[in-house]
């Protein structure tokens, strides 16, 4: 900050005796006498390149003459060559005493043009045969003007100013931050002490964090396996899940048909029971009319046995000879069936 300080303070100073010695060396009018006339020139005292500037020129008769030749040439210096930038001239031409001849000149500048403008005046009259001239340099063309660089200054001193008083402070707060930074070393230096104890315990813990990386990976990989065999059982369990919902519904459905089966069956069991009693009691009937009509049908064939019998000895006999016959009445008899 010292530094900067300085070079602000140096670069200053050389800006301010550069705009004095060209205070110095400017004018803005120049008048001269000769061959009868006197000539009056102003100009500005300083231009950018590439501005347009004027020049006035005023021509006093002292007595009563004959301009015979008056030429102004000004030329500028771009790029390190002369260049010729404008020319003015009046000849033949009768002027009184004390009669005014106002020359007004307004031309540009080219754009490279640096320092000053060279003016060349060239004045012949009928007073003498010898002319007369005069060169000089006018107008000072430059990229910053005085003023520009005046304004320049002030600001760069309006920094200087600011920046020392921001030095003063800066070294008000060193002197501060000093004091503290002795603090800050004795802190620092048992810091460091309390540094190479931690980093020894870093190291033997960097050692079990290793250890339990490669645990953590193992058991990351098993992990992984037996997320993706939940999520595979998961998947089955949703679907059994919901089949057994499905299953119980049924179910429900089913219990309820049962209820009502079993309560039917219950009903058809008794009544089961009574025509099983029914059957048994109807089945012992049959069986004793089925005994008594196999005796009946013993009888029957008996009956109709010896019937045929006496049948074919009636009729042996009738054939042997003619004999008194007996006469046997044929008689049904009538069986009585069993109610079932």
């Amino acid at each position: 900050m010292r530094d900067k300080s300085l070079v602000c303070l140096l670069l200053t100073l050389l800006l301010s005796s550069g705009l004095m010695c060209g205070v110095d060396a400017l004018s803005t009018h120049v008048s001269f006498h000769s061959v009868g006339v006197t000539v009056d020139l102003t100009f500005p005292e300083e231009a950018h390149p590439a501005d347009l500037i004027w020049h006035n020129i005023t021509m006093t008769a002292n007595t009563s003459l004959i301009l015979r030749n008056f030429t102004v040439v000004i030329k500028a210096l771009v790029n390190s060559s002369w260049q010729e930038v404008t020319r003015e001239g009046k000849t033949n031409r009768y002027m009184p005493e004390n009669d005014i001849l106002p020359i007004p000149m307004r031309f540009p500048l080219p754009q490279n043009t640096n320092g000053r403008l060279y003016c060349f005046i060239y004045v012949l009259t009928n007073l003498t045969a010898d002319p007369s001239s005069y060169t000089f340099y006018t107008t000072s063309v430059r990229t910053l003007t005085y003023s520009e660089l005046l304004n320049a200054h002030n600001e760069l001193l309006a920094d200087y100013s600011d920046l020392l008083n921001e030095y003063n402070a800066l070294w008000a707060n060193y002197t501060d931050i000093l004091a503290d930074y002795q603090t800050l070393l004795e802190s620092y230096n048992k810091l460091s002490i309390q540094y190479g104890t931690l980093n020894s315990t870093y190291n033997e813990l960097s050692v079990r964090f290793g250890t339990l990386n490669s645990a953590y990976n193992e058991l990351s990989l098993k992990y992984g396996t037996s997320i993706s065999t939940y999520n595979s059982l998961l998947g089955n369990y949703n679907a059994l899940r919901s089949d057994y919902n499905s299953l119980n519904s049924t179910h429900y459905s089913l219990q309820a048909n049962y209820t009502s089966l079993e309560a039917d069956y219950n009903s058809l069991n008794q009544s089961y029971t009574s025509l099983k009693q029914s059957h048994n009691t109807l089945e012992n009937e049959v069986n004793a009319s089925e005994a008594g009509l196999t005796q009946t049908r013993i009888l029957m064939t008996l009956f109709m046995g010896t019937t045929i019998a006496l049948i074919l000895l009636v009729a042996y006999i009738k054939r042997k000879k003619q004999e008194p016959y007996l006469v046997i009445r044929k008689e049904t008899v009538a069986v009585k069936q069993d109610e079932s």
